[in-house]
Parts: C-alpha cells; structure tokens; sequence
C-alpha cells in the first residue's frame, strides 16, 4: 500500500510534461526573421545608421565609401550586401558581425532591387 502510494506522486510527475505545449516564438525569441516587407526607411535605412554610417566609418571625409545616404548605400548595394551578409573576410561593422536576421534583411533588399520606398 506504501509504494502504491509512494508510485502515485510519481507517475503524475512524470505525465505532466507530457501535457506541456511549447509555442517556439516564446521559447527562441530572436529565431523569427521577418523579411516579408523589407524597405529602406523600415529596416535598412535605422540598420545603416546604428552600424555604418558613424562617425568615423562611412560618413562624408571618413571611410569609403559614403554610406550617410540612401544614393549611397544605394550605389555599393552589392559590396555593402557582400560585406555585411554573405561572409566577405572584412566584416563590418568592426564590433563584429550583424545578428542574422540583420544580415538576412540586407541580403533580401539589395536581391529586390535595393529600392528606396
């Protein structure tokens, strides 16, 4: 009778997890990469900025090439796309590479078209 019941609190704790649903966007927050509506002033324009066009990086008089402006970013689109997503041996920005969603964001707009909106 000792171990029926001892068997009990056992077999339940061991059900329980059986029940557990997980939902993967609570369990990875940053897995989710939404590229679906990728836009210059949306999402490539505020990553330009953080992370390229600082002072002293692609600012007017600092390195080249100029990226302080969509003409800019526009015009090395294919290097800044080579630089920045797709494994160029120089990864910029120097604190490292982008997360992967910023990567997959970049290498999105500039495979549209690199279109200013």
């Amino acid at each position: 009778m000792k171990k029926a019941l001892l068997l009990l609190p056992m077999a339940t704790l061991l059900i329980l997890p059986g029940c557990y649903y997980d939902n993967e966007e609570e369990l990875y927050p940053n897995s989710f990469c939404d590229t679906t509506n990728i836009t210059w002033s949306g999402a490539i324009q505020p990553l330009v900025q953080s992370s390229c066009a600082i002072p002293g990086c692609h600012v007017p008089g600092a390195q080249s090439p100029d990226l302080s402006t969509y003409t800019g970013v526009q015009a090395n689109a294919a290097a800044v796309k080579g630089v920045v997503a797709d494994g160029s041996p120089f990864y910029m920005p120097p604190s490292g590479k982008l997360p992967a969603c910023d990567q997959q964001k970049v290498r999105t707009w500039v495979d549209a078209g690199a279109i200013q909106d």
